[in-house]
Order: structure tokens, then sequence, then C-alpha cells
């Protein structure tokens, strides 16, 4: 039991040692998982873009995560520079010190609420309270809170509690992402000042339907090339979250 701590301290002295003495100068990116697998694959699509880009990307699990997603697949697509679990919750230093940005690509509403109210009592929730404390970028995705079990909720109180969470978390500095938007806010920094001024997002589709809607922003401006058809559903799922849709 003695030779495997040894070894295992050794082994990571090494890595230490390897990582200080390297001359990687790549911006460090740390993506967090929570437990949701909602549009997961077209969440890591915009993910395989940061390498594409030349960026080191390392994951982060939550305990829900490590359940409900296939970890083994995102690890195999994506090949990280470094993986982390719960059990890293005690490495927070580190961990914020070695990467520049965080991207949160399937926040549950048990993170965002945990953030939003100072609850932070685990992995996902501390890394991103203690990068926002830290006045580190973070951008988060949120359409798995709004597509709880996969679909939108009616209930007006659930919707104006989520609301009241996201913004709490965009006055604390934090940036919200989608797939649509993503690389216009990330790469090209095109967001709303505040949190209280309505996104801009643009889309090239030609057909519009109520799943393209679920993934954009409530209250969000939304800038269609003319001729774009929006289906029915599309139309009244935009009243809902009052987007409005503008062509050009």
């Amino acid at each position: 039991m003695k030779t495997k701590i040894t070894s295992n301290v050794l082994e990571d002295l090494a890595r230490r040692i390897q990582g200080d003495s390297s001359s990687d100068s790549r911006e460090s990116v740390l993506v967090v998982f929570n437990g949701s697998n909602i549009r997961l694959d077209k969440k890591l699509e915009y993910i395989r873009s940061l390498k594409q880009r030349g960026m080191k990307v390392s994951l982060a699990f939550s305990f829900m995560a490590e359940g409900i997603v296939d970890t083994k697949r995102i690890i195999d697509n994506l090949n990280p520079y470094k993986i982390y679990k719960e059990a890293d919750v005690f490495n927070l230093q580190d961990i914020v010190r070695e990467n520049s940005v965080l991207i949160g690509p399937n926040i549950t509403i048990n993170t965002l609420s945990k953030v939003a109210l100072g609850m932070i009592d685990s992995f996902v929730p501390s890394l991103i309270w203690t990068f926002l404390y830290k006045n580190k970028k973070v951008y988060l995705d949120f359409s798995s809170v709004r597509q709880y079990l996969g679909q939108e909720t009616e209930n007006k109180g659930i919707l104006n509690l989520i609301d009241g969470h996201i913004r709490a978390l965009g006055n604390m500095g934090a940036i919200e992402i989608s797939e649509e938007n993503f690389n216009q806010v990330f790469f090209d920094g095109v967001q709303a000042s505040k949190a209280d001024n309505p996104t801009k997002v643009e889309t090239n589709k030609r057909v519009l339907t109520e799943n393209d809607i679920l993934s954009i922003s409530a209250r969000s401006n939304l800038v269609l090339p003319r001729g774009t058809i929006l289906t029915p559903l599309a139309k009244d799922k935009a009243r809902e979250k009052n987007i409005s849709i503008q062509f050009k």
C-alpha cells in the first residue's frame, strides 16, 4: 500500500514538473459536464471547434454526469488534455489557475440554482462559482435547464424562477451561449453588454422549427434572412419566450 501511494505521489510530481517546464502556450479551456443528455451531440460539435482552433481543452464531470452521460464517448470524442471528476473538488485552486475559460454546455437546474443562491457544496457549482469569483470568463448553455426531461414547461412560476436564476448568473458575469450563437459569442465576442439587454441571434437556416426556437434564449432578438419559413409551432414558441423576429 505504501509503495502504491509513493508511486502515485511521484507520478503526480513528475506530471507537475513536466507541465511547468512545458512551452505550451495555448489557451486552456475547462469544459464542465452535468447530468443531462439533451442535444449533447450538438453541444459536442461546438466544443470540438475549440480544439480545431488550437485550444487546450480539459474536461470536468459532476457526480451525476458520470452516472448519466457517456463519459467514455465524450472523452474519446474530445481527447482532452486533462480530466477532472467530483473528487477533484479539493483541487479547485489548481484547476482554476491552470484554465483561463470555463464552458458549461449542459448546465442543469441543480447547478444553476446552487450557483445563483451561493450554495457551493459540489464540484461543478464550485468550479463555476470560483471562476466567476476570480473574474474569469464563464460561458454557459442553459438549454438543458429550459428543457427539463426533454420539454419546456408552461408553468409560469417555474419559468420565472429559471429566468431569475439565469439573470443572477448574468449579473455575476456568466455569458449565455447556445448551439446557434456559440461561434459569435465565444470567438467574436458578440453579446449583450448587460444581462438586461436582449441577445441578438442570427441564423441562415431557411426553415425554423419549434426545436430551433427552444434552443434560443428568452427575450432574444432573432434575425433571419428574408424568405425564411417559421413553422406554426415555432411562431407560437417564439411568442411564449418573448423572442422578437426581424428579417433582413
